[in-house]
């Protein structure tokens, strides 16, 4: 059995693809979006973001979805193709390009933790994007996986896409998305050997959509008397990528107020584990242990003032449990990240001004920048079968959806 397959995918034909795919929704404003539908019929946004969703049941949100991606394979924007296939993607953005391929894997090596996740997930969440995936039996979007850099396989791929590349556009999240289909019978071959010697790979980002996936597998399967294993809802789509490759910015908190205190109390609390500085801009922290503070028009460097007590050391000292431990738990009396309505996230590619006008706006009343999680965190903790606290990582630039897709016909 091969960790990665190729198979049968469903994309866009020709100049459709920059204009069906679909980047994180994270990248687009509400304006964004609604001009975005209108000028791209085809789009899954007007799938997943449909027009009026609280005018809706979900029954009859269901069904314009279903009626919607069935049109989208009748009018051939969308088609399958004849031969299974890899596909490499390459995506390039300022000062970074990070080259992989899509591809599938057993549900049941995620199950069997050959592909490991590391961050906790919400159930609605998770729930959401099995009815999804259950309404259109299809799998949209890829779930993100990097791997242990192997110098053959990067040489195999990097030797494949010298030729013109079948698609090659600048997607609405500011990269060059770059696609190569490769069928050839002995390549394919040689890349799932290739890939095969390496044992583990890890979930980057999609672990609420490949949560939904295995519960999909299993409910198919109860609906299957002649199941087999080997049906293709026994499998499910990643866009792998090299370590090496993958880049994690900072993930940032925001909190809506200061939980009774003054800002200069609030400080004078904050003081008693970390040292406290005005800064005279921004301030992004260069390593780890440490955090930028926004608070009443003014940026501080917020630093730990000793070492991390025994406690944390199960929890390998992550800054997010760090600044959870010593100062939003015990002064900012915030609970549970995933339950809290007090604490709200913003990724890093948003941007320490968007920290700014969060605060300055008075929606939130501080907010802290964060040194981005370290890759080999990622893998510890996932080798260890440890979960990372809830908006841990925010990997970037991410696949787009939609530009291959795997449907469970078989």
């Amino acid at each position: 059995m091969y960790l990665a397959n190729p198979f049968k995918g469903l994309r866009p034909k020709g100049a459709e693809a920059s204009s069906v795919s679909l980047p994180s929704t994270d990248h687009l404003s509400e304006e964004m979006i609604s001009d975005y539908k209108g000028n791209n019929p085809w789009s899954y946004l007007n799938i997943f973001s449909p027009e009026d969703p609280c005018s809706k049941t979900d029954s009859e949100l269901e069904a314009e979805a279903r009626e919607k991606f069935g049109a989208m394979k009748s009018s051939s924007a969308i088609a399958k193709d004849l031969e299974k296939a890899f596909y490499i993607y390459k995506i390039s953005t300022e000062g970074h390009s990070q080259v992989g391929m899509i591809a599938t894997a057993k549900i049941s090596d995620y199950d069997d933790l050959h592909i490991r996740g590391h961050e906790k997930i919400y159930v609605e969440n998770s729930q959401k994007r099995f009815e999804q995936i259950k309404n259109l039996n299809a799998q949209i979007g890829p779930i993100y996986v990097v791997y242990p850099d192997e110098a053959k396989l990067a040489s195999l791929l990097e030797e494949q896409i010298t030729v013109e590349p079948t698609y090659s556009f600048d997607a609405i999240d500011g990269c060059q998305h770059q696609l190569w289909v490769i069928d050839g019978e002995d390549t394919v071959l040689q890349i799932r050997e290739l890939f095969n010697a390496i044992q583990r790979t890890y979930v980057a980002d999609g672990h609420h959509r490949i949560a939904a996936l295995s519960r999909f597998a299993e409910y198919r399967k109860h609906q299957n008397h002649d199941h087999t294993g080997e049906e293709s809802y026994n499998f499910f789509m990643m866009a792998l990528f090299p370590e090496s490759q993958a880049r994690i910015l900072d993930y940032n908190r925001l909190v809506k107020d200061l939980f009774g205190y003054s800002p200069s109390d609030f400080i004078e609390k904050v003081e008693e584990h970390f040292i406290v500085e005005k800064q005279n801009a921004p301030y992004k922290p260069t390593a780890l242990e440490s955090f930028g503070m926004y608070l009443d028009n003014t940026w501080y460097s917020v630093i730990l003032k000793d070492k991390p007590e025994e406690a944390l050391s199960g929890l390998m000292n992550l800054d997010i449990n760090i600044l959870h431990h010593y100062l939003l738990d015990p002064v900012l009396d915030i609970g549970d990240p995933r339950r809290d309505t007090r604490i709200g996230f913003i990724a890093g590619f948003h941007g320490l001004e968007s920290i700014e006008k969060k605060v300055d706006s008075g929606e939130v009343e501080v907010g802290f920048s964060f040194f981005p999680t370290p890759m080999e965190h990622v893998i510890n903790f996932a080798d260890k079968n440890l979960t990372m606290p809830p908006k841990s990582t925010w990997f970037d630039p991410k696949p787009l959806d939609g530009l291959v897709a795997y449907d469970f016909e078989d």
